[in-house]
């Protein structure tokens, strides 16, 4: 596949995205005992009740367990975010463009969480569930959409400056 884009911009992109999914293996790589005190460290000494109270509660097992599915969604958002630019610079050349960007981004994304609940299966105190890959979906097409809106108003605004030009 060539690079319709900006070459070093689509390596900053892809090395962004590379660090990313590498973050997302070395926290799915914890046990459950590193990766609970992880998210329960987090939660005490960074944020304390100040996201509990504005959070709504995604289950009824507490808020502990539910700052991982936030997490879950955070690392997912980034991810999103950063394969939707990665894919742009390979596949934007016109606005029609949009779409492929938007989908390979989805399906990449997806992938990729479905590989990472594979991966935890056999992590001693982990486990890969496929309800995961849907809370790990909600941080992706949300990046998705925010950067398929954030393009499209960028054309209607650059369209706009061109009629008063």
């Amino acid at each position: 596949m060539e690079c319709v884009g900006n070459k070093k911009r689509f390596l900053a992109y892809l090395l962004i995205t590379l660090a990313i999914m590498a973050a997302i293996f070395i926290f799915s790589a914890q046990d459950g005992n590193q990766s609970g005190g992880l998210s329960d460290g987090f939660l005490k000494s960074l944020i304390g009740d100040f996201l509990s109270g504005i959070l709504p509660p995604l289950t009824d097992k507490g808020f502990d367990y539910d700052i991982r599915k936030y997490a879950h969604m955070f690392e997912y958002f980034c991810l999103g975010v950063s394969s939707f630019l990665t894919f742009s610079e390979l596949f934007f050349k016109t606005r029609r463009m949009l779409l492929n960007t938007s989908l390979a981004s989805v399906l990449f994304c997806f992938l990729y969480a479905c590989s990472d609940e594979f991966h935890q299966r056999f992590v001693p105190g982990r486990a890969g569930r496929f309800i995961d890959v849907g809370v790990d979906s909600v941080g992706y097409c949300t990046a998705v959409l925010v950067m398929l809106a954030g393009f499209i108003i960028y054309f209607q605004l650059k369209k706009r400056k061109k009629k008063l030009l």
